[in-house]
């Protein structure tokens, strides 16, 4: 074999013309595959030069005692605190975790999900990145091993699943503000391509219109997820022929640029503007008021996810087998110093 970087098992899988799983499974001998198609990643295999990992070889018969995890954004706080749970609770029941940081590049993730599938990870935690590549699902659906979606789930793909129930997260948010007498409520969020977002701004919609209340909809501002979207949206929203008296910001980077955008215009929380975000930001222990937010249950989350995952590796199943689970946990409201009754 001539010098050079080592070959991978994606690229085995690209010459074979199958799934990275596929070729997993051929090669760990871990899962049912057709003659044909062992044949051809057999040869593929040949031809590269490749070999399963050393270690992954010499467990062949037997369970790593690793776990993938895989992040969409280890910039995200809120992701930050999930790792740090799900790390410790899976070290508490004697596994490894390899984690692995997409940064939101669906590329970043089909490599990461490939080196997983080499280390023979006994169960795979995935935060899926908002975009997805192109053989994202079907190499999902194939896993050798149990996944799990954390977060985030994929539509029309049947596997095991830890969500907050974001529509009960913005219903949340309405209700508290509707108690406090308030009928302008702007919103800055992410795209609505995003799932979470959209199930968010339906729960502050839903939540507002069983008061009687409708949401106007020139006060929805939709951007991308970052702090400047957010400062850029607050200014529109403040610059508002008629301001609106409260604003919700459904994530951590949003609402940081919303706090700026509001004190670059001089304007006081709440006596001039309730706000209300998501989560407790890292910042948050600077900012008086403190901030009214919807809180995940993080702790839950990977709790749910830990044990979830595991009960899965015990049973010895794949990631598909058996009927998946779906499982959606609720938001809490914290209120503090940032929200208050309208001034009439």
């Amino acid at each position: 074999m001539p010098a050079g970087p080592l070959p991978t098992i994606h690229e085995v899988a690209r010459l074979a013309g199958v799934s990275v799983a596929t070729v997993s499974k051929t090669l760990n001998r871990s899962g049912k595959v057709s003659e044909l198609l062992q044949a051809r990643v057999n040869a593929a295999a040949r031809k590269l030069g490749y070999a399963p990992h050393a270690s992954a070889r010499s467990l062949r018969s037997g369970a790593t005692r690793i776990l993938g995890l895989l992040v969409a954004d280890l910039a995200n706080p809120y992701f930050l605190k999930l790792v740090e749970s799900i790390e410790w609770l899976s070290s508490a029941a004697g596994y490894s975790v390899i984690l692995c940081n997409s940064a939101e590049d669906p590329g970043r993730e089909e490599r990461h999900l490939a080196m997983l599938l080499s280390q023979r990870a006994d169960g795979v935690i995935v935060i899926p990145t908002r975009r997805g590549w192109s053989g994202r699902q079907a190499a999902l659906a194939d896993l050798p091993m149990p996944g799990i979606l954390v977060d985030r789930r994929i539509e029309g793909l049947d596997l095991d699943s830890v969500t907050t129930d974001n529509v009960a997260l913005g219903r949340l948010a309405a209700e508290h503000l509707d108690d406090l007498g308030h009928r302008r409520i702007a919103v800055i969020m992410g795209s609505p391509e995003h799932q979470i977002a959209r199930h968010r701004l339906d729960g502050l919609r839903s939540g507002l219109a069983s008061r009687g209340t409708t949401l106007d909809e020139r006060l929805i501002e939709k951007d991308n997820f970052s702090e400047a979207a957010g400062h850029a949206a607050a200014m529109r929203l403040l610059r508002h022929a008629q301001r609106p008296t409260a604003i919700f910001a459904t994530n951590n980077h949003l609402s940081l640029g919303l706090l700026r955008a509001i004190a670059e215009s001089g304007l006081t929380i709440p006596d001039d503007l309730s706000v209300i975000a998501v989560d407790e930001p890292p910042w948050a222990g600077l900012v008086r008021p403190g901030m009214t937010i919807v809180t995940q249950p993080s702790e839950a989350i990977a709790q749910t996810t830990v044990s979830t995952l595991l009960s899965r590796v015990s049973e010895g199943r794949s990631g598909v087998e058996g009927e998946a689970r779906s499982i959606q946990l609720q938001p809490a409201l914290v209120v503090r110093g940032s929200t208050a009754a309208i001034r009439t």
